[in-house]
Parts: C-alpha cells; sequence; structure tokens
C-alpha cells in the first residue's frame, strides 16, 4: 500500500487525505463513475444507507491521482478474487456435504 507517510510524530503530513468508513454490502448497492469532457471523473459507490463519493482534491488530476486509481483497482481486483474464493469453497462444502447426507 503507498500513499502519504505520517511524520515521525505520528500526525498527518501536510495535504493527508483522513477518513474512515465502514459499510456492510447487501444486495442494496450500486457503484458508477460519472465521467465529463473537461471535468475531473466522480467515482460513486451507494447502498440504500450510505453514499460515497470520490473525486479529485482540488479538482486537477495528478499523478497522485493515477497512482490511487491503480491502487483502488488493486484492492478492489483483491477483494473480488478472495470473495470469489469464499463462494467457491461455500459451494463445494454445499456440495460435498450433500453428497454424504444422501449416501
Amino acid at each position: 500500500m503507498t500513499g502519504l507517510t505520517p511524520t515521525p510524530d505520528g500526525a498527518d503530513a501536510p495535504g493527508a487525505s483522513g477518513w474512515h468508513v465502514g459499510v456492510q454490502v447487501g444486495s442494496d448497492w450500486s457503484a458508477r463513475c460519472f465521467t465529463y469532457p473537461d471535468e475531473r471523473p466522480i467515482l460513486v459507490l451507494n447502498t440504500s444507507q450510505v453514499g460515497l463519493s470520490l473525486s479529485v482534491l482540488g479538482g486537477v488530476v495528478t499523478a497522485n491521482h493515477i497512482n490511487f486509481a491503480h491502487s483502488l483497482v488493486q484492492a478492489a481486483n483483491e477483494y473480488l478474487i478472495e470473495c470469489e474464493r469464499l463462494l467457491m469453497d461455500r459451494q463445494a462444502d454445499d456440495t460435498s456435504g450433500g453428497a454424504a447426507v444422501a449416501a
């Protein structure tokens, strides 16, 4: 994981982002990216209870924003892979458990 590093005393570096949001996702979600010809994009994640919009601080895209977007894609891909693994493991357990009971 990359990004700004805290200062030696543990404080956030100047210009550091700061927030924490925890969302448990059910079936009531949406994810969209709004793009405009001459403006920064806006990534929007919604559930029925909470919405989150991500956009560029200051309105000007920099190399740091590109790095953030790449990190976001990588983290989302890792999340996807782990969710798929857990679902496939559960389905395999359900299938093998059902066969054992029938025998």
